[in-house]
C-alpha cells in the first residue's frame, strides 16, 4: 500500500511537471501572438519574464521527481522511462524561455507574411502538448485503457508533420522577400527554433508507443 502511494505521488508531480510545462508553453505562445499584433512592446518583455519564471516552476518540479526517483520509488525499468520523459518535456519549457529571450534580446518581429505560419505552428503545437499530457498519465496510471489511445499517437504525429509543413512555407517565403540575408538567416534561426517544439513532441509521442509497445501484455 506505501509503494502504491508513493507511485500516486510520484504520478501527481509527473502531472504537475507537465502542466508547467504547458503554461510554459502557453506564455510563451501569448508572447508571440502579442509581439504579431502590436510589436515588440513592454507586454512581450513582462510576459518573456513569466515564461522564465514558469520555466524556474517547471525545473523545480523536474528536481522533484529526480529526488524520488533517487529514493528509490518505482521499478528501475520504470525510473529511466520517466527520467528520460521529464528531461524532454523538460526541454521544451527551455527552448521556450530561450526563444522568447532571443526574440526581445535581438529585437526580432515577423513580417506579415510570415505571421499566419507562426500562428499555425504554435497552434499545431499546443494541441500537440495537450494531448501528451494525456497520454503520459495514461500510460503511467492505466496502461489498458493507454492502449485504446492510439489514434493520439497518430494526431501527434500527423500534426508534426503539419508544423514542418508551414516552417518550410514560412522560410520559402523569407527567402523571397527583399530583405538583407543577414536578417533572412535570424528569422529562419527562430522560425526553426519554435518549430523545433513541435518535434520534440514527437520524441515524447514515440518514447510513449515504446513503452506501451514493452508493457503490452
Amino acid at each position: 500500500m506505501l509503494l502504491f502511494k508513493k507511485e500516486r505521488e510520484m504520478l501527481s508531480l509527473v502531472d504537475k511537471h507537465q502542466e508547467a510545462v504547458l503554461e510554459c508553453y502557453e506564455l510563451f505562445t501569448e508572447g508571440l501572438k502579442e509581439l504579431n499584433e502590436k510589436g515588440l512592446n513592454n507586454k512581450v518583455e513582462i510576459l518573456a519574464k513569466k515564461v522564465g519564471e514558469a520555466e524556474s516552476k517547471a525545473d523545480s518540479v523536474r528536481h522533484e521527481i529526480i529526488q524520488s526517483l533517487l529514493k528509490g520509488v518505482l521499478l528501475p525499468e520504470s525510473r529511466r522511462e520517466l527520467l528520460k520523459l521529464i528531461e524532454l518535456t523538460d526541454e521544451i519549457a527551455n527552448k521556450c524561455e530561450e526563444i522568447i529571450k532571443q526574440i526581445c534580446l535581438q529585437q526580432i518581429e515577423f513580417m506579415e507574411e510570415i505571421k499566419p505560419h507562426i500562428r499555425e505552428i504554435t497552434e499545431k503545437t499546443r494541441i500537440q502538448l495537450i494531448k501528451i499530457r494525456e497520454l503520459v498519465n495514461m500510460v503511467f496510471s492505466n496502461m489498458t485503457k493507454a492502449h485504446s489511445l492510439q489514434d493520439e499517437l497518430i494526431d501527434i504525429e500527423r500534426l508534426e508533420s503539419e508544423v514542418d509543413d508551414e516552417e518550410y512555407n514560412a522560410i520559402y517565403k523569407l527567402f523571397r522577400m527583399k530583405v538583407e540575408l543577414a536578417r533572412k538567416n535570424q528569422l529562419k534561426s527562430i522560425i526553426a527554433d519554435i518549430a523545433d517544439i513541435s518535434d520534440i513532441a514527437e520524441d515524447i509521442s514515440d518514447m510513449l508507443e515504446m513503452i506501451m509497445v514493452l508493457r503490452k501484455v
